[in-house]
């Protein structure tokens, strides 16, 4: 009795070992991908990260053989879609924007997650902020919104794509390093930050290129000032600020990352389908039409990149006090 007992629980682990042994050999078979990829945006539709990404995807069928839908997460400066992400599986089947913004907000305030919680993938475009305002603004220059923000302190509205976010940190950042203060207006992405700077909510907004490109090029908006080192290429007609006396620099990167312990060689799929995407000619007009600056980064640059930004960023925001986390 007890023999035939033994038998029957043997049998039973067996085929529970068989049965797991075949699903993990399908799952090492397995032809990646073979299903739709998801890629989370924490902001909104329309903003900077969004149309980066968009425009890839345009391009992206020719080197990946399943497509990658966008799923749009915005509001809270992003916190609830990184903390949504943080409980996905990695199996190469879930994706996220990882910018410079998402490394801001874990230094300006307590989140869930840090500079290391997701893999990175591949670094795509790197951009100066720039100061942008609706085309009938009595703002010329960056100088004239400076004198009308010493004269009426916190009366200049400046509109960013989300609390404690990257463009508002710039902006932050600008408005100590000029002395002066203005009136920060939060919106959930560079979209609708867009929005209502073109409708005259707000004086001015700090956003980066493509934000407000097509804006520009219809003559609804003007860009009082870049925040880079010189002129862009791509924008010879935009002013810098340091050109105009105001000795400020800075910008945002974008870039693609997984879960924490996806498989490299699936890590590697992604990344070489974005890196032909981006030497692809038709991808590159599409850039250049929409002010989209490319800045390429590998896997290890790119999370040797991301480290040393954290340590940038939180510098910066300990030395400026800003934020509420080292308070």
């Amino acid at each position: 009795m007890k023999g035939r007992k033994f038998m029957k629980v043997l049998t039973l682990g067996l085929a529970i070992s068989l049965i797991v042994g075949l699903a993990g050999l399908a799952e090492a078979q397995e032809q990646y991908p073979s299903r739709e990829i998801e890629l989370m945006i924490p902001w909104g539709v329309g903003g900077a990260t969004d149309v980066v990404f968009r425009t890839f995807l345009t391009v992206l069928p020719k080197y990946l053989e399943r497509p990658i839908i966008i799923v749009n997460r915005p509001g809270g400066g992003a916190v609830p879609g990184y903390t949504e992400a943080m409980k996905k599986k990695p199996d190469g089947y879930y994706s996220l924007a990882w910018i410079s913004a998402s490394l801001t907000k874990t230094h300006m305030s307590v989140v869930p997650y840090d500079y290391q919680t997701f893999d990175p993938v591949i670094m795509l475009v790197n951009t100066p902020c720039w100061i942008l305002v609706p085309a009938n603004s009595p703002f010329k220059n960056i100088n004239d919104m400076l004198a009308a923000a010493r004269a009426k302190p916190g009366h200049v509205t400046l509109g960013n794509a989300g609390a404690g976010g990257g463009t508002h940190m710039i902006a932050l950042a600008f408005e100590k390093a000029v002395g002066v203060r203005f009136n920060h207006v939060p919106h959930k992405g560079g979209g609708p930050t867009v929005v209502a700077t073109v409708g005259g909510h707000v004086d001015a907004c700090n956003l980066s290129p493509p934000e407000g490109v097509p804006q520009m090029a219809a003559g609804q908006l003007r860009c009082l000032a870049a925040f880079s080192e010189e002129r862009m290429k791509e924008f010879p007609d935009v002013p810098t600020a340091k050109e105009q006396g105001v000795d400020f620099v800075l910008g945002q990167w974008r870039g693609l990352a997984v879960p924490r312990g996806t498989p490299a060689d699936r890590v590697k799929v992604l990344h070489d389908a974005f890196k032909a995407a981006m030497d692809d000619p038709d991808l590159q007009v599409l850039a250049k039409k929409g002010g989209i600056l490319l800045d390429y980064k590998g896997t290890g640059d790119f999370k040797r990149h991301i480290a040393e930004q954290n340590e940038f960023y939180k510098k910066l925001i300990i030395e400026s006090k800003l934020g509420t986390r080292y308070k």
